[in-house]
Order: structure tokens, then C-alpha cells, then sequence
């Protein structure tokens, strides 16, 4: 698969493709698609890259989604923003595995955990 282009996004169309992304893979989540799910994790990773590259890095901007009401899109805000937003960030892993939303809950704990040990180590 291609990697998508994009550059000529606006921020605004960077959060909303992100956001868009997330609820496919929400989507895909609940209907048991790990293909589908697999293939949108070139265009998460894309676009935030697109978003850390540009002036001042504005991972930031997602903070918004945080308090997103699927546990998906705060999952992946939670997930890009490590490095930008630590503190946010951890807090938002800490509710999705504190709210039991699995199973996303699942990968917050266990990105908490390699958080803790040193085996991750966001950039």
C-alpha cells in the first residue's frame, strides 16, 4: 500500500483525517477486521508524522481528542502525543485502562508498562 500524501493538508484537515482514521479503525475494531485495521496503521502513522514535521511540531493539536468519546481516537491521540504532551498523554492511557475499554484498554496498560520499564521511549 501506498503511503498517503499528506502535505497540502491544513491542520484542521490533518485533525479531522486523523480523527477519520481513528474511527475506521474503531470501526474495524468492532467488526473484528484486523486486516482493515492493519492497513489504516500507514495512514495513522502518516499523519502523525505530517503533523510532528510541521513548524513547532503540532502533535499538539490533538490533544483535542482526548475526550473523544471512542476509545480508539483517544487511544491514538494518547499514543501521538507521548513525546509533546507526556503527562496528558499517560493520564488518557490511565482512563481507557481505568474505564476498562477494552480492548483498548489492553494496549494502554501495556504501553504504560514499556513507558515504565524504559522499552519505549516516544520521539
Amino acid at each position: 500500500m501506498t503511503k498517503k500524501d499528506y502535505r497540502s493538508y491544513s491542520v484542521g484537515q490533518l485533525i479531522q483525517a486523523f480523527l477519520d482514521v481513528s474511527l475506521s479503525q474503531s470501526h474495524a475494531v468492532d467488526e473484528d477486521d484486523h486486516g482493515r485495521y492493519n492497513r489504516l496503521v500507514d495512514d495513522y502513522l502518516a499523519l502523525v508524522d505530517e503533523l510532528r514535521l510541521r513548524k513547532g511540531d503540532q502533535r499538539r493539536v490533538l490533544r483535542t481528542l482526548f475526550d473523544h468519546i471512542k476509545p480508539q481516537v483517544r487511544l491514538n491521540a494518547a499514543i501521538a502525543t507521548l513525546a509533546v504532551l507526556p503527562d496528558e498523554a499517560r493520564e488518557t492511557l490511565r482512563l481507557i485502562h481505568a474505564r476498562r475499554e477494552y480492548p483498548q484498554a489492553a494496549d494502554a496498560i501495556g504501553l504504560l508498562n514499556a513507558l515504565e520499564r524504559g522499552t519505549y521511549i516516544p520521539e
